[in-house]
């Protein structure tokens, strides 16, 4: 048929699909579905024989004219070698991988992989605590802004954006952690031929700043009283586990998570030590800690508050929905913001002792800065190093002293224990508990 708009137009569908060729333009064919669909195709042939189709639109939204352009540019291209139909496959194809290679789905196969060491070349299963941490900073600041994007297809403006994003609704350290998840997500994807690039090299994220805040002796005092005042202070509910979690890590001066995830076993009460095992450290060093009276009287506290199928739990701090598991570490970061803002510190601008002002701007961590800057001051005076000990800190084992550490995990133990036994009494002394 010599195709018009007239003619085209007056076309009738029949029973069984039809297909018209052009007389001018040669591979042209309209085709005519019985349900009166009407479509513009161009079919063609390939130098080693293949033939193929490819479909250029619809009529009337494709008119007779356009449709005949179309069509020979497809014609041209075969001309040169071109196969526009196999091209076309493989844009849809990679569109639907693209759908498929979410940040989401890319994110936790990367997860998936770390657990056993398989997330790079030659790697080594992820500590879990660093794991722990990738997951929760992909929970929460990776998925939710960026989850449902093609992984390839995020642009470092995007990504800034995002990470600008999180700084605004979270934290600085949600924006930073949460960037550097993603750059290894990238990493992972570009090893596993997933994505080519990496946009994330030059995204920026807040810098990591040096904290310097110690507790003075009255927000020692608040802090302390506050946690033993809590079933009294209206609109703050921390369970009573969680108070003792945030005592004991004050007076042991260990990391957060490593209070939070200590278990029964780890504690010799005949020796008064609590052993965390390399697979909880931040340095993957097992680590000894000497538990003073206080110490020890704070984790029997926690152990008997444990209630229902708690109380035959692994962990001290036992999780109330599932006994097997610790309770989470960010839960003891939470009970610690919905209590500060209730404590209130002695005003020493005002005359009056009764006048107050709002304890603010303290961490859980501050805690353990607070208590070796105690120890190393002169009302302790033990050495920076001994305090560096209690720490668990990787910087003073370099060389010989790394080997000798795999050797002798008692390093240093009296010299601890007389640290920490030190630190207990002078904090109870501040809080009031004893003269």
């Amino acid at each position: 048929m010599d195709f018009t708009a007239a003619r085209v137009a007056a076309i009738n569908p029949t029973t069984a699909l039809v297909e018209y060729q052009d007389e001018r333009q040669p591979g042209l064919s309209l085709r005519v579905t019985p349900a009166g669909a009407k479509s513009w195709t161009v079919r063609y042939r390939l130098k080693n024989g293949d033939r193929k189709r490819v479909n250029l639109g619809a009529y009337p939204a494709l008119p007779v004219s356009v449709a005949r352009s179309e069509a020979a540019k497809v014609v041209g291209d075969v001309a040169r070698g071109a196969d526009p139909a196999g091209e076309r496959d493989s844009e849809r194809k990679a569109g639907q991988e693209r759908r498929v290679n979410t940040v989401a789905a890319i994110g936790e196969a990367y997860l998936e992989k770390a657990a056993i060491g398989r997330h790079r070349l030659n790697g080594k299963p992820m500590r879990p605590s660093s794991l722990a941490q990738d997951t929760a900073y992909f929970e929460n600041v990776v998925r939710p802004y960026l989850g449902s994007r093609p992984l390839a297809d995020l642009t470092r403006a995007e990504i800034q954006t995002a990470i600008d994003k999180a700084e605004t609704e979270k934290s600085k350290s949600a924006a930073r952690f949460g960037r550097n998840v993603l750059q290894r997500i990238y990493n992972y994807a570009i090893w596993q031929d997933i994505v080519v690039s990496d946009p994330t090299r030059f995204v920026s994220a807040p810098t990591w700043t040096e904290r310097e805040r110690v507790l003075t002796d009255p927000e020692l005092r608040a802090m302390w009283k506050g946690l033993g005042m809590v079933p009294s202070i209206e609109g703050v509910s921390i369970s009573p586990n969680l108070v003792a979690a945030i005592k004991l890590a004050a007076v042991t001066l260990q990391r957060r998570s490593e209070v939070i995830g200590l278990r029964v076993d780890e504690v010799d009460r005949t020796a008064r030590t609590w052993t965390i095992p390399g697979t909880r450290t931040k340095n993957g060093r097992t680590h000894i800690v000497p538990l003073s009276d206080l110490a020890l009287s704070l984790i029997d506290e926690a152990v008997m508050l444990r209630v229902g199928m708690g109380r035959e739990s692994q962990f001290v701090f036992a999780a109330r929905r599932d006994p097997n598991a610790a309770i989470g570490a960010m839960a003891l970061t939470h009970a610690w913001r919905r209590l500060v803002p209730h404590l209130t510190i002695p005003d020493p601008t005002e005359k009056d002792p009764k006048r107050t002002k709002p304890l603010a701007g303290i961490t859980p961590h501050d805690l353990r800065r607070t208590g070796a800057t105690a120890i190393t001051s002169e009302r302790i005076g033990i050495p920076r190093f001994v305090v560096s000990q209690v720490l668990n800190h990787t910087s003073d084992a370099g060389g010989t002293a790394a080997v000798t550490a795999v050797y002798d995990r008692n390093a240093y133990l009296r010299e601890k224990r007389a640290a920490l036994d030190a630190w207990a009494i002078l904090l109870q002394t501040i809080v009031g508990e004893k003269r």
